[in-house]
């Protein structure tokens, strides 16, 4: 009996001592590739863009290794994708314009496998794919500052996934922790959102614009902290 609560104490220090805590700060970009380009419609009286701001996100991962080449990493992270719709009348588009901004927020759920390339002692390339189970928060509306514009996304749906990519160097140090630098493509499965435009061009007199469907893809610059295998081992005993 005593053997068996040995063996188990000892199973379970073992696979503590091959994961490790990380935390997670990036920023989502504006670049116009991988569908994350501005949106633009017209109507009879006016001209709307919808168009990506540089959005953030952070979370804490879990990362387990099963040999210096191959991980698996998991965690929780809070994304807030940014936006401006720009907007003006056509026929005097240099008098009535406006413009307004609005957030969209999710929770995500990360799963995804980790391969490693060795460089040098503690320098690797990693690479890695995986999905995200993402959990959307509420809808948004917003006014633009001359109110001209009238804007309302609600989610498309509450839970959703996403495709990930990553590609990036990780320096490894067992006594000050792992750092990782990088950057993501995350791809959507479906819409995460859907816009419903007003532009009022004359008074109370406004044009409507069919729905538009946001993507939600993302360009990402990632940096990733993990906690030495020192310190977990010293929680551990």
């Amino acid at each position: 009996m005593f053997l068996v609560i040995g063996n188990n104490t000892i199973s379970q220090k073992n696979s503590l001592k091959n994961q490790k805590v990380g935390f997670l700060i990036g920023a989502l970009t504006t670049v116009n590739y991988f569908g994350i380009g501005s949106v633009e419609e017209a109507e009879e009286n006016s001209f709307l863009s919808v168009n990506n701001k540089l959005g953030y996100q952070f979370g804490m991962l879990l990362k387990s290794e099963f040999n210096k080449k191959v991980s698996l990493e998991t965690g929780i992270l809070f994304c807030r994708r940014n936006f401006q719709i720009n907007g003006s009348t056509l026929n005097q588009p240099d008098i009535l314009k406006d413009n307004s901004d609005f957030g969209f927020i999710n929770y995500s759920f990360p799963v995804k496998a980790l391969v490693y390339v060795q460089l040098s002692k503690d320098l690797y390339i990693r690479n890695s794919i995986g999905f995200n189970l993402d959990f959307y928060a509420s809808a948004v509306a917003s006014k633009g500052k001359n109110f001209y514009i009238d804007h309302y996304s609600e989610r498309a749906r509450w839970i959703n996934g996403s495709i990930s990519g990553n590609l990036g160097i990780e320096k490894r140090n067992n006594k000050i922790g792992d750092f990782y630098l990088g950057g993501e493509v995350n791809i959507s499965v479906s819409s995460i959102a859907v816009t419903r435009l007003k532009f009022y061009y004359d008074g109370l007199l406004y044009d409507s614009y069919e729905p538009i469907f946001l993507r939600g893809n993302y360009f990402g610059i990632k940096f990733k902290y993990y906690l030495p295998k020192e310190m977990e081992e010293k929680k551990v005993d």
